[in-house]
């Protein structure tokens, strides 16, 4: 499923327009000058809370689709913009999608971690080469 959402995401960046998909510099600004230690250590972080409380806490009392929206609605900065919206809510509802097919939290704790490491990741590398470049021009 990680896999899926990774290669969907990259599909709409290379295609959309990126006032579509711009959060507003915020995961830029969280990832970009981060080692990569830390960035796995805090995509990890969030990833096992996000899903201990969307999927195994509110999930189990008020249902995949009051979760799923929940968890889109936190994400308040992607309520300005409608097809980040969208992409967080259906993330969202495939991550407790799995959870309930599969029974065990690990699965979209390890799908959701996957996800966000990557993306932080690519941030962090794309600074990298940004500011590489940048000494050789």
């Amino acid at each position: 499923m990680a896999v899926i959402v990774i290669l969907a995401d990259m599909a709409i960046m290379k295609w959309c327009p990126p006032h579509l998909y711009d959060d507003g510099g915020i995961n830029k600004k969280l990832f970009s000058k981060r080692p990569i230690p830390h960035i796995i250590f805090l995509t990890l972080l969030i990833s096992f809370a996000e899903e201990m409380l969307f999927r195994g806490v509110l999930q189990t009392h008020i249902g995949l689709w009051a979760a799923s929206l929940v968890f889109a609605v936190l994400h308040f900065r992607y309520l300005t913009k409608w097809l980040l919206f969208i992409m967080v809510t259906a993330i969202s509802f495939l991550l407790g999608l799995i959870y309930e097919w599969t029974g065990n939290l690990f699965v979209p704790v390890t799908a959701h971690f996957i996800i966000d490491a990557v993306f932080a990741c690519q941030i962090r590398f794309e600074h990298v080469r940004r500011d590489t470049h940048d000494e050789h021009v």
